[in-house]
C-alpha cells in the first residue's frame, strides 16, 4: 500500500491522564500508523476557556472547510468528531465509535445523563453517514447497530492494543517492590458506569477478614467528589488512597506493586485498563458484562462476577488477595493473553476496513 495521508479528527482530551483509554487508543493508532509510512494529522482544538462539549462541537463546525479543501486520501472522525460538515464526495469518510454514547448514557445520571442524551443524538448522525464505522468489540459493534441503525455491512472491527514492550521495559527499569500489605488497583475515568463505588462497598466488607488491605483509586471525572464522600462514610480513609494526574512510569509503577487490578464497570466498550493490568502480570476482578468477558477470561486471567453483586465482588477478591498461586497464575495467563493486543495488529486491522473505501469512493 502506497504511504497515506490520513487525518484525525480528535476533539476530545488529548492527554491519557485525563482522557483515559480513548485518548490512549487513539494516541496508539496514530503512532502505528505512522511507523508504517503513512502521514497522520491529529486535527484538535487548542485548549481554551470554553466548555469541553461547546469547545468539541465549535471546533468541527469552524472544521468544515478545511477539510473539503484537503488532499486527505482519508478523514477519520472518532465518536462525535466529524459532526457539522459535509465531507466532500470524493473523500473517504470513517466514524471510529471508542464508546458508544447511546448505551453509556444508560449507566449515568444527573448532567451526564442529560449531556450524553444529546451527543448520542450527534454520535448517530455521524455514524450513519460515514462511509464505514469501526468498533473496537463485537459488544460495541452490536451496539452501534441497534442504537445507531448503522447497517452490518458498513460496521468493521479494529481492537485496541498496548505497547507491550515498552509497559515492560518500564516496569524493568523501575525495580519496584510490592507494596506491604495487600493492595488492589483501579484505574478509571470517574463516571458512575464505572462503579467505582461497588469497590469501596465491597473494600468495607474485605476490611472485616483482610483488615490491612489498600484499596488505590487512579483517575478523576464526575464521580470524583461523591467517591470521596463514600470512602469517608465507610470509614476507609485509612486505606483508600485517590491519585490524580500520574505520569506514564508513577502509573506503572502502580500497576507493578499492586496484588491485582479491579475495575467492576458496568459499561466497556473496550477496556484498555485491561490490557495495562494484564501486561503488568496482574489478575483481575471485574464484571461479566459488555466488551469485558472478550478480554478477561473468567477462571484464567481473572475472575468476572455479576455488576452489582458487591459480595461476590468482595468475595472474588478475597479469594485472590489469599491464594497466591491462582494470584500467580491468572497473571502469567494475563501476560501470554496481552501479547495478541499490539497496535501494530490494530493498524494492519483499520487498513484492511479502510482499503475498500480507498478503491470504491
Amino acid at each position: 500500500m502506497k504511504p497515506l495521508r490520513i487525518a484525525f479528527i480528535d476533539s476530545w482530551l488529548q492527554a491519557p491522564a485525563a482522557g483515559s483509554g480513548t485518548a490512549v487508543a487513539i494516541g496508539g493508532l496514530e503512532a502505528a500508523l505512522r511507523e508504517r509510512g503513512h502521514l497522520v494529522d491529529r486535527l484538535a482544538p487548542v485548549p481554551d476557556r470554553w466548555p469541553l462539549t461547546l469547545r468539541r462541537l465549535r471546533f468541527n463546525l469552524l472544521l468544515s472547510r478545511h477539510l473539503q479543501r484537503s488532499t486527505y486520501d482519508l478523514v477519520v472522525g472518532f465518536d462525535i468528531d466529524g459532526c457539522g460538515f459535509a465531507v466532500a464526495p470524493n473523500k473517504p469518510y470513517v466514524c471510529s465509535i471508542k464508546g458508544v454514547i447511546a448505551e453509556e448514557l444508560q449507566h449515568e445520571r444527573g448532567r451526564v445523563w442529560l449531556l450524553f442524551q444529546i451527543m448520542a443524538r450527534i454520535e448517530g448522525w455521524n455514524a450513519r453517514r460515514a462511509h464505514r464505522v469501526l468498533t473496537d468489540s463485537a459488544y460495541a459493534r452490536a451496539a452501534v447497530h441497534q442504537h445507531y441503525r448503522v447497517p452490518l455491512n458498513r460496521l468493521g472491527l479494529v481492537p485496541e492494543g498496548i505497547d507491550l514492550a515498552h509497559w515492560q521495559a518500564t516496569a524493568a527499569e523501575l525495580h519496584a517492590k510490592p507494596h506491604p500489605h495487600p493492595t488492589i488497583l483501579c484505574v478509571a475515568r470517574q463516571y458512575h458506569r464505572k462503579h467505582v463505588d461497588d469497590l469501596l462497598s465491597a473494600a468495607a466488607l474485605l476490611r472485616r477478614h483482610l483488615p490491612e488491605v489498600n484499596i488505590r483509586i487512579v483517575g478523576d471525572g464526575p464521580e470524583h467528589s461523591a467517591l470521596l464522600q463514600q470512602a469517608d462514610e465507610l470509614g476507609l480513609a485509612d486505606c483508600v488512597t485517590f491519585l490524580q494526574d500520574l505520569s506514564f512510569h508513577e502509573l506503572v509503577l502502580e500497576y507493578i506493586q499492586a496484588d491485582l487490578f479491579c475495575l467492576p464497570s458496568r459499561q466497556e466498550g473496550f477496556g484498555i485498563v485491561f490490557l495495562e493490568a494484564m501486561a503488568c502480570c496482574k489478575p483481575i476482578v471485574s464484571t461479566n458484562c459488555t466488551a469485558i468477558p472478550e478480554l478477561v477470561v473468567h477462571g484464567e486471567t481473572g475472575i468476572l462476577v455479576a455488576p452489582g453483586d458487591v459480595e461476590a465482588l468482595a468475595g472474588a477478591l478475597f479469594l485472590l488477595l489469599t491464594d497466591d498461586a491462582r494470584r500467580v497464575a491468572y497473571g502469567r495467563a494475563g501476560r501470554d493473553r496481552v501479547a495478541a493486543y499490539t497496535w501494530q495488529h490494530s493498524a494492519d486491522r483499520f487498513l484492511s476496513e479502510i482499503t475498500p473505501l480507498l478503491d470504491t469512493t
